[in-house]
Order: C-alpha cells, then structure tokens, then sequence
C-alpha cells in the first residue's frame, strides 16, 4: 500500500491570531510535512497553495513583507523554502478529479481542491491512501466523511502528531492486510511501545480471521500505548482493575507458570543480552489469542516492551 500526504490549501487560517498564535499555526503545519517526509512518505500540494490567502487578502509568501500583521521570522521562511523545494504538486500529474466540490461530514458543498484529490486517490484504499495535512483554522482535523458528486470516503485530516498516530492505527486496524503491514506502522502507530524483533509472525498462530484480529490487536496495543506508562507507573497489583475500565482485560501470570520451566522458556526473550520474560499478557479473547508484553522499564520513566502475539502459551 502507498501512503500519501496532500496538504489542504483552504484549511489555513490567521485572521484574527495574534503573531506568536499565527506563526505557531504555520510551525505546526510544516511539522506534519517534515514528519510525513522524514517517515519516508510522499508530500503533495497544489499550486494554489500559494496564491489561498490565509491573512485577510494575504497569501503564504505575502507573510514575508516587514508591514504584514504577521510577519514570517526568517528561520521559518528558510524552513518553509526547504519543505517546499523537493515537493510534488498533483495538479502538475495529471491525477485530477471530475470537480472539486465536496461535502464533509454533511455540511455545505464546498470547493476544496486538494481535498477532492485526496478522494479521488483513494478510490482503492488497500493500494493506496492519502490524508490531508490541515489546520483547524478553517480546516478539519481527524477522521471525516467526505462527499464527492455521490460518492462518499473516509479521509483523515492531519494536524497533530496524535492525528498522525491516530491516522497510522486506523490504516493498521482497517486496512493493513497482513501481520506485516502492521508491523511496517508498528513505530508510528504505538509511539509509546516498543517490539521484540520477529514478534509480528506470531500474529499467524491466533485463532480468527486476520481482519477480524487487526481490530482487536490495534485496541489492545492503542490502550497499551496511551494508558500503559501511567498505568505501569503505579501500583501493579491495580493494573487488571485499570485496564479492565478501558475495556482491556490483562493479567501476570501465576507463580506455578513461572515456575513450569516449559512456560519460562516460551515467555523468555534476549534483548540486549539479557533475559526478559514476558509475563503479563493482554486477552483479546477469553480463553485464546494474548499479547505478551515486558513493562518493567516503566518505573524507570521506560516504555512497554512488546514481545509475543499467539493462540495461547503453556500455563
């Protein structure tokens, strides 16, 4: 699957910002750009981008002029030049859609150029998938319906790095198509995890449909993810009691399976030269199906070590 980025030309807007607000919106904005293209995706962006005024009747580069009500610090015109240089704009490929007029999340038909292109791409999403870097300004931000002539997709609009993390979790859950494809998110998706190396085969030993248990992996490790430092950083003994409030049920296992030298040697890890063993475990089912995971990092400020997905270990 290709990922994409097109950045929304219509979504940015300063009126009524002070200059420190105005140049944080700007700030953000190039982060997601340079995020997309430090994680090696493309960037697009239309030519209009620089003639949409985004300060009364001023565009981006307008912003340079000493007597603009906002002016662009020369780090961030150096920053922005830089960002810009290596792009791509879609309207120079040839990929147009029949018009730019849509509706998102049943609002008013508007004329959102970059956003229809974004709709039109991803017509095919288990090929490929683009999102919108946006601004709440004027923009949207996270997962939207969007409307063109009768045909309606999900798009994600990008502002934060949450959206971002959001963004490559739904891609993981929805449309990632094999144990593989999620693992090639896992750093993205999970930014507060960390996975043993080879852990993703063992995906293919649970019981179930891959799609099926995409779903229920991408929540267990989400939760794990968000909750797991601050939950980890307590009390273990309230951990079950804790995550079982945020729908997640986990549990350590008992001293006669850490004392079964048949289970310590399947839960049993080398990273970095020393022995970890991976006792606490989430159950996506009942009776089957659990992530094994290593947070003793945690209290030290540390994050959960991910390292075993299977059907069921010896107990």
């Amino acid at each position: 699957m290709t990922i994409r980025f097109v950045m929304d030309e219509t979504s940015l807007g300063l009126d009524g910002l002070t200059p420190l607000n105005g140049i944080e919106v700007l700030e953000q904005f190039l982060d997601r750009v340079d995020d997309a293209a430090l994680a090696g995706k493309d960037v697009l962006y239309s030519s209009e981008f620089f003639e949409t005024p985004i300060l009364g009747d001023l565009c981006f580069w307008d912003l340079c002029d000493p007597t603009a009500p906002i002016v662009l610090p020369k780090h961030l015109q150096e920053r922005a030049a830089a960002a810009f240089g290596p792009l791509a704009r879609w309207d120079e490929t040839g990929e147009w859609p029949d018009n730019f007029d849509v509706s998102v999340d049943g609002q008013a038909v508007q004329n959102l150029p970059s956003v229809a292109w974004a709709h039109f791409r991803n017509a095919n999403p288990n090929t490929e998938l683009v999102a919108c870097i946006s601004s709440s300004t004027r923009g949207y931000t996270g997962l939207r319906d969007v409307l063109s002539g009768a045909v309606s997709r999900p798009i994600w609009f990008i502002e934060t790095d949450r959206d971002a993390e959001l963004f490559y979790r739904w891609i993981s859950s929805e449309h990632s198509g094999s144990p593989a494809g999620m693992a090639e998110l896992a750093l993205a998706s999970f930014k507060n995890l960390n996975f043993a190396d080879g852990c993703w085969t063992g995906i293919r030993a649970m019981t179930g449909q891959y799609r099926d248990l995409a779903r229920v992996i991408v929540k267990h490790l989400g939760t794990l993810s968000d909750e797991g430092q601050r939950i980890f950083g307590g009390s273990w003994q309230q951990a079950p009691a804790e995550f079982g409030s945020l729908g997640i049920e986990i549990s350590d296992e008992t001293g006669g399976t850490k004392q079964n030298g048949t289970a310590r040697q399947e839960r049993c890890i080398i990273i970095a030269g020393e022995e970890r063993f991976f006792w606490w475990h989430t159950k996506l089912e009942p009776h089957q199906n659990r992530i094994h995971i290593w947070p003793d990092e945690v209290p030290g400020g540390g994050k959960i070590t991910v390292g075993i997905f299977c059907r069921h270990l010896t107990t």
